[in-house]
């Protein structure tokens, strides 16, 4: 049987570890720039609970002002002389919606990195190797897409959220078989 001390004790205890449990969710937020660096340094004493527990989430992709979203467009032919063109990720073609989702996250994956990134080379290889195997595709050629929204301005005079001035895009490249596995062999010299 428990003593009355040692109830209390448990209920204070208790009671702190759940204080500190949602002190800690709404530290993970509020530590997404721009932020004070007493929120920060606060971040830094609660990560390792936050990262232990999974609850360290992505919260400036969604806010406090997301970035660019990155799509991939792709012109393909295949040995027929046939030619196939679309984007990834393609919210009418990708279902179920988490396969949509998944693509978002890997054309995200490929803008996140700084254009002299070696790593880059190897992911853009990556999506050729896909295009050219899943489309039946001879050749592919790819161009990074970044979608910046609109500004509070434009919006206000009426512009459309597609207006091609909220387009960025740079050409990645054309790839074949061919292309592919040279790169593969230079990669592993």
């Amino acid at each position: 049987m428990m003593t009355p001390t040692l109830k209390r004790t448990l209920k204070i205890f208790a009671s702190v570890c759940i204080a500190g449990h949602l002190f800690a969710i709404f530290v993970a937020p509020a530590s997404v720039a721009p932020t004070s660096p007493l929120i920060h340094s606060t971040w830094s004493k609660f990560s390792p609970y936050l990262y232990a527990t999974n609850m360290n989430h992505g919260y400036h992709f969604f806010a406090p002002e997301p970035g660019s979203s990155t799509l991939l467009e792709f012109k393909g032919s295949t040995s027929d002389g046939q030619i196939v063109h679309g984007v990834l990720p393609d919210k009418q073609q990708m279902r179920p919606r988490l396969l949509y989702h998944r693509y978002f996250m890997l054309t995200e994956y490929l803008g996140s990195f700084p254009t002299e990134a070696p790593e880059r080379q190897q992911v853009i290889n990556n999506f050729a190797t896909q295009l050219l195997q899943n489309k039946g595709l001879s050749q592919v050629e790819l161009t990074l897409v970044r979608h910046r929204p609109s500004t509070r301005q434009e919006i206000l005079i009426g512009e459309d959220l597609n207006s091609v001035e909220t387009f960025e895009r740079e050409p990645l490249g054309k790839f074949s078989w061919n292309t592919i596995q040279s790169f593969q062999t230079s990669r592993n010299q």
